[in-house]
């Protein structure tokens, strides 16, 4: 018998933790970003966090394996209260594939995905990082904010109504980046603000030439050359500043 009753209706706006992957131009301060969310511990595979006073766990080295990732949430679904944590970060989630194509490889005894035929290795990593989702969902369940950064790679994109054309992506294989893009609440594409200004003509054309503000800017709206999404109402381009960034959500929820 179903347990669905007129009880189980939810009205009104839900205040859930937010599910942000922050991806973009190299260099162009997604770390910093994240850092400066509220009461953050971070998954660090990178090493490139050490100038940050937050909570880390060390993902590094030539030792660490898929499960020490599992077992970093574990220990934060057990021990999140005593350590006063309320945002995970993954920096960043393509080296968390790494780790999994690596298990992959020892699971199978070969030294890379693609010597399994049919795909077979792209489908074990995808479980393998659907294991790695349902953890940080379980985080998500207590209430911890969730943040992915997440490097980029330019994918081509062919669809019925466009001709081919190319994008910025998440850096993944095709099968766990549509997972965490289908999963994620925002994606947060960020780069350096340009604007572009008349240089001349040359053989009877307009020149024009790029000059970056200096200005770091996220994008919450997808666009021809990247991809983002939000699914809460806020401005797009904002600057990339936490605060900002929380003050909008916070103003969207309350119908601002």
């Amino acid at each position: 018998m179903s347990k669905i009753t007129m009880d189980s209706i939810i009205k009104g706006v839900e205040i859930v933790p937010l599910v942000t992957v922050v991806t973009g131009a190299t260099a162009v301060g997604k770390t910093f970003f994240s850092c400066q969310s509220d009461a953050p511990i971070m998954l660090n595979l990178e090493n490139g966090a050490e100038i940050y006073p937050i909570q880390k766990i060390p993902l590094y080295g030539k030792d660490v394996v898929f499960d020490d990732c599992m077992e970093s949430l574990r220990l934060i679904y057990a021990q999140h209260k005593k350590m006063g944590v309320k945002t995970v970060i993954v920096d960043s989630m393509d080296w968390v594939q790494k780790l999994i194509h690596k298990e992959v490889c020892k699971q199978k005894s070969v030294e890379t995905i693609d010597e399994l035929k049919w795909g077979a290795g792209y489908q074990l990593s995808a479980s393998l990082a659907q294991d790695f989702i349902n953890g940080l969902d379980s985080l998500r369940q207590l209430g911890l904010e969730i943040i992915i950064i997440c490097h980029t790679q330019i994918v081509k994109v062919d669809e019925p109504i466009h001709d081919l054309y190319e994008v910025y992506d998440l850096k993944l294989d095709r099968l766990i980046r549509n997972t965490i893009k289908e999963w994620a609440t925002i994606i947060a594409f960020c780069e350096f603000d340009q604007k572009t200004h008349l240089k001349g003509e040359r053989f009877g054309q307009k020149v024009y030439k790029a000059v970056s503000t200096g200005d770091r800017i996220m994008h919450t709206v997808p666009q021809a050359g990247f991809v983002a999404k939000s699914r809460i109402p806020i401005p797009s381009p904002l600057p990339l500043d936490w605060k900002v960034f929380k003050e909008e959500i916070n103003k969207s929820r309350k119908g601002e």
